[in-house]
């Protein structure tokens, strides 16, 4: 058995004669370990079922490795924020957080057809493949037990996935949602050390509730940010928020300045590695924003990345676009290819191959996955694929240029608890916004009378915008989607399609979004078809 951890940016791995860490947790106790003292707690981890229970308990994120006489226990958290990697050549097994490293030193150069479709159609591999045939990837909430260099047990500690709703009172879930945001903001500020905090703050409340319990809690280090167009709708709330909580706020505009000529850029070559490992496409939309925040010494060296990464699906946004109220078992592949594999033009063919292979991993995830609430099955198999490969993945430009991140909306006790909130509370979103509104933004002055909640009348009416959006002409996505482009995407995305075609190679479009390109483009460089 061979282990090779090489990635240290931003956190750093921390080993010591049997144990390798990356990241940090809370103990039941709420006490918060990392470095040294994370090596500490998991010292006393001498089996297999100690292993288990412990990575079952323990709240964080990280990526563990374990040696135990001749067996290694390997596991990673709900958001798969550092990625492992493994292979086996001459009867061994190979473990690597860096793929790179992998196909370079054993010459892997055969590529999976499988997996380069899923990557172009819905931004990611799925299940343990990666783009590289033979080279696998330990997913999110997943566990290894490997003994003589093979693995003899795998399975997932935590699911998303449930058999029954909460039956208690509505303003019951509202107290219990309450105290659950904070008891884990509590744990994120112990967490911090009093560094400087730095926030991506959109017009969104996810990001905004970081800011308020920062500014409830006294925390005054921070730093709020957005970018993009300067036509973009996220400015004027972004800045309110910012300004009334008393915290500085910087606008980076994405403009020819700053994102020109990006692809001659070495920090930006070494990027797409770093942030794709050859599994995930590259989100670029923040990599032009932190690179001006560092090179323009507008934040600390030690600061800290707190984005609102996917907090709205705990409160039920998949529910308002992409969940029907009355989803059934047999619906729930169909429905996940069709709302999660839409980046790519699908043949008949490819789309049965891909309905066969997503029920291999929903059956991976519980082979007895129809016994559970359908819906909570839709959104356990989007946490372990998209949220966690695509979403949490783009905390890879905060790691590349140094600096820490915490994502508090994927505390434990908040997964644990909104799991289990009727789906009637989570169509509109009800709970989780009433939740925010009257518990901490009115308090703060930061509820705008501008906002508009969703509606059952929105609900309907995006119910009848994705029957017929199918049928809109090329011409008329591609003017909504310049429209809506308030990250100023298509100048960035533009200059990878010139390069795509200038090695005269094609990009099949849907123009539903920029990121079909970036797809495409990233399956073709590590294909190494574009220079």
């Amino acid at each position: 058995m061979d282990i090779s951890l090489k990635i240290n940016k931003g956190f750093k791995w921390h080993s010591n004669e049997s144990i390798f860490i990356k990241g940090y947790f809370f103990d039941r106790n709420n006490n918060f370990y990392q470095k040294e003292n994370a090596l500490l707690f998991l010292d006393k981890i001498t089996s297999k079922e100690k292993f288990i229970k412990k990575i079952k308990e323990i709240n964080g994120c990280f990526s563990v490795l374990i040696k135990v006489d001749n067996a290694v226990f390997i596991a990673s958290d709900t958001t798969r924020s550092f990625p492992l990697f493994y292979t086996f050549k001459n009867e061994k097994i190979h473990i690597s957080d860096d793929i790179v490293f992998l196909k370079e030193k054993y010459n892997i150069s055969e590529f999976n057809k499988l997996a380069k479709l899923e990557l172009k159609a819905s931004l990611h591999t799925c299940g343990k493949k990666t783009l590289l045939q033979n080279v696998f990837q330990v997913q999110s909430n997943e566990y290894l037990i490997i003994k003589n260099n093979k693995i003899i047990e795998n399975n997932f500690f935590f699911t998303y996935a449930i058999k029954d709703e909460s039956s208690i009172s509505y303003s019951s879930l509202k107290k219990e949602a309450t105290l659950a945001f904070e008891n884990t903001f509590k744990r994120l500020l112990s967490s911090l050390d009093n560094k400087m905090v730095v926030i991506p703050l959109s017009a969104g409340f996810d990001s905004r509730l970081i800011a308020v319990f920062l500014k409830k809690h006294n925390y005054n280090n921070v730093i709020c940010y957005t970018y993009g167009s300067s036509k973009s709708s996220e400015i004027e709330n972004s800045k309110r928020v910012a300004k009334k909580l008393g915290f500085k706020w910087f606008f980076i505009e994405y403009d020819a300045e700053l994102t020109n000529d990006f692809l001659n850029s070495n920090d930006f070559n070494e990027f797409t590695h770093f942030a794709g490992k050859f599994s995930s496409t590259p989100n670029l939309q923040e990599y032009f924003a932190v690179k001006y925040l560092k090179e323009n010494n507008l934040i600390h060296k030690d600061s800290i990345f707190i984005p609102g990464y996917s907090g709205d699906l705990l409160g039920g946004s998949q529910f308002l676009k992409v969940i029907p109220r009355d989803l059934k078992t047999k619906e729930i592949v169909p429905l996940i290819l069709k709302r999660k594999f839409n980046n790519y033009h699908l043949t008949l063919s490819e789309k049965k191959i891909l309905k066969k292979e997503i029920e291999t991993n929903l059956k991976n995830l519980d082979k007895n996955y129809h016994q559970n609430i359908p819906s909570s099955v839709f959104e356990n198999y989007d946490i372990t694929e998209k949220i966690a490969k695509y979403i949490f993945n783009s905390a890879s430009f905060y790691n590349f240029f140094g600096f820490e991140h915490r994502t508090p909306f994927w505390d434990k006790e908040l997964l644990l608890f909104f799991k289990t909130v009727p789906h009637e509370f989570k169509i509109l979103k009800t709970l989780f916004d009433e939740v925010l509104i009257e518990e901490y933004f009115n308090r703060f002055e930061v509820n705008f009378s501008n906002e508009q909640q969703p509606t059952n009348r929105n609900l309907k009416f995006q119910k009848i915008k994705n029957k017929i959006k199918p049928f809109f002409s090329t011409f008329i996505k591609q003017k909504k989607l310049k429209k809506n482009d308030w990250n100023n995407y298509q100048p960035i995305t533009n200059q990878l399609l010139l390069l795509i075609r200038k090695n005269d190679l094609k990009v099949k479009r849907k123009s539903n979004d920029y990121n079909e390109i970036i797809a495409q483009w990233y399956v073709y460089l590590c294909q190494n078809k574009v220079k």
